[in-house]
């Protein structure tokens, strides 16, 4: 009975947990220099983009996005959970963007998060 109950519990924990999209690192998007790095540089080092966008002028935009949402421990609680639980978010979006012969020119990086609560706490900070 043991050896079900675990995996049940192992496999709830995970399911309060969904990521998407390209998280950035910092340090790597501080690493490019405009009129320098190109837009190969930038794949090179991050991944593909979630995003691509090609103007008409010829200049590129492309953009990496990122969701994360955790669940938190109480909202497993049976019961309780439902009144107490909370889920904490995050999201991160970098544009990058490069001219018409694919060199940077500019990037912008923006982030946030919230945290939802449900129940009885929903208004309150966690």
């Amino acid at each position: 009975m043991r050896f079900v109950l675990l995996p049940l519990f192992l496999l709830s924990l995970m399911a309060g947990c969904v990521s998407s999209g390209t998280k950035v690192d910092p340090d790597k998007l501080a690493g490019f220099q405009k009129g320098k790095t190109t837009y190969d540089d930038v794949v090179r080092e991050l991944g593909p983009p979630n995003q691509s966008t090609v103007n008409s002028d010829g200049t590129r935009t492309v953009s990496y996005t990122y969701f994360q949402s955790q669940s938190d421990a109480r909202s497993f609680i049976p019961v309780v959970g439902a009144l107490v639980g909370s889920a904490h978010t995050e999201n991160t979006t970098v544009l990058v963007l490069f001219d018409r012969h694919g060199v940077l020119t500019s990037y912008q990086a923006t982030q946030g998060g919230s945290t939802l609560g449900t129940g009885l706490i929903s208004g309150q900070k966690q």
